[in-house]
């Protein structure tokens, strides 16, 4: 299953000895066995699905499929979300503190933090990065997140960010959109070259990187934090098959892989390998370009929705259970959020061969192309749902398979598809509702504009009450199934799937599978 995931907060502790199963009536991971000591390893090497374009504040997301996991590792991060608490919680960051209901913000840093170069990272560097982002120039995936916020550097470690609107939620955006820094010096010195030759002031630093081979980071032994990293080196090297990422977890050549592949965890689960697994809000879909056609027209949309039957195409591609694992709803049903009532369309071919007929008959037969990414198992996907496009009239199916780095370049931030694969994983629905549906939201690529969705997540941004919020998110689900800019099908959940060759300690995930390298440790 491959798409980039757009956005989401999630959190997930895997124990030493292991993590849980929901199928098996297993608890979520609550907490780590304390890392390092004897008899910890000095290297950790972890499997990626793909090879990232760049390390670069500007280009990677928070996001495991986007480079997120590598520049966790070189950058750290301001904040991060804890799924537990729905809060955003410091790192390189003390504390983020609102003002004037949240128009205002005040971000307190670390005192004496560096960068691997020696540079500050200090409220000017996070000033740097964050203009950075706003510059059309960089073409930054940050740009419509750091988009009309006003910056003052009122001292070392003190920074005051002005927001175009109130948001009594920012830090959280803050974790998911703004949250990688980079070396102002170096960022200055080759702007163009600093994405295959990151500085940041996380637990790594670069070493080595041959691309589509392997990534190799090294100790940062000046990090902030006191005795910490736990590991010499961590690297990176991306294999796309599904299999091969298995065998090397079983022979114990790789530590771990994180997965939002269904199939992939009940075939670890087979091998014998530790598994941990949380479901989560959001989920796989298609995307749709609304404002051109083809799919300016809802009919269009919902023609598409109506043809396609999720369940079976999850047991045909997931396995035998793989029908467990279908989206209805565009929450998960154990959200507090949750409206069961907003269920999406599907499988009625009938009633979707009279909407294609209908724009046929206006001079609109439905032709499009469906973008998603060149994996294996991105492919099956594609495929499966191009088979059940045959035998319906007035409708054309293009495929077109691109790996990561085209995607990113040509869906996220060129905006340029017809349909495409998309997911999205979160707990909280702040920001990633808001940043995915609102009209003027930092990850709004379906060109979706709904005054009444605008409205809803402005009162659910601006308030703590839950009643409220819940009561705001059901008038954006149920204009969601109506309108369907995205269209759900598999639940959206975050595994870590842990090798043979020791156990590792004090591994904390975070939105759909990124590391906090800096507490991991493996244990022979």
């Amino acid at each position: 299953m491959a798409a980039v995931a757009g956005a989401a907060a999630l959190a997930l502790t895997l124990a030493a000895c292991g993590g849980d199963d929901k199928k098996d009536g297993g608890s979520s991971p609550s907490g780590a066995a304390a890392p390092g000591g004897a008899g910890s390893s000095g290297d950790l090497t972890v499997l990626i699905t793909q090879e990232t374009r760049g390390i670069d504040p500007a280009v990677s997301t928070i996001s495991s499929l986007n480079g997120g996991t590598q520049a966790a590792a070189i950058f750290d991060v301001l904040f991060w979300i804890d799924p537990k608490t729905g809060k955003a919680e410091p790192q390189l960051a003390e504390s983020a503190t609102a003002a004037e209901n949240g128009k205002v913000w005040t971000i307190k840093l670390r005192p004496n933090v560096k960068f691997t170069d020696g540079t500050p990272l200090d409220a000017d560097a996070v000033k740097f990065n964050w203009e950075r982002h706003q510059n059309p120039e960089t073409r930054s995936v940050a740009m419509a997140a750091a988009r009309g916020l006003t910056l003052e550097a009122t001292d070392a470690t003190t920074l005051k960010v002005t927001l175009p609107a109130p948001n009594i939620h920012f830090d959280k955006l803050v974790a998911h959109n703004l949250a990688f820094i980079g070396s102002p010096t170096a960022i200055k010195a080759d702007p163009k070259g600093f994405m295959a030759k990151p500085v940041g002031a996380g637990p790594f630093k670069l070493k080595s990187w041959t691309r589509d081979s392997e990534l190799k980071l090294e100790r940062n032994t000046d990090y902030w934090a006191k005795d910490k990293p736990l590991l010499s080196e961590v690297t990176f090297k991306p294999v796309m098959d599904q299999n091969q990422r298995l065998n090397s977890l079983a022979s114990g050549s790789a530590d771990l892989v994180t997965t939002a592949n269904f199939k992939m965890v009940d075939e670890g689960k087979s091998k014998g390998l530790t598994v941990a697994f949380e479901e989560k809000n959001g989920g796989f879909m298609t995307m749709f370009k609304t404002d051109r056609a083809p799919f300016d027209d809802p009919r269009a949309r919902r023609a598409y929705a109506l043809i396609m039957d999720p369940a079976a195409r999850n047991k045909t591609i997931q396995g035998p259970n793989g029908a467990d694992e279908t989206l209805k709803t565009f929450l998960a049903p154990s959200s507090p959020y949750v409206d069961p009532t907003a269920v999406m369309p599907s499988n009625n071919k009938a009633e979707a061969q009279a909407l294609l007929d209908q724009l046929a008959a206006e001079g609109k037969p439905l032709k499009f192309t469906y973008t998603t990414n060149s994996s294996a198992a991105a492919r099956a996907s594609g495929e499966y749902w191009l088979t059940q496009t045959k035998g319906m009239k007035n409708i054309e199916m293009i495929t077109e398979y691109v790996d990561g780095p085209t995607y990113a370049s040509k869906v996220m931030i060129s905006k340029d598809f017809q349909a495409a694969e998309f997911a999205v994983t979160f707990d909280d629905p702040e920001p990633t509702l808001y940043n995915v549906l609102h009209s003027k939201g930092a990850e709004n690529r379906t060109g979706y504009n709904n005054p009444k969705v605008d409205a809803a997540l402005d009162q659910a941004r601006n308030t703590t009450d839950e009643g409220v919020r819940k009561a705001q998110y059901a008038i954006v689900q149920q204009e969601l199934v109506k309108d369907l800019p995205f269209w759900s099908y598999e639940k959206s959940f975050a595994a870590a799937i842990q090798g043979k060759k020791g156990k590792i300690e004090g591994l904390t995930l975070f939105e759909d599978g990124l590391i906090l390298f800096d507490r991991v440790s493996v244990k022979k």
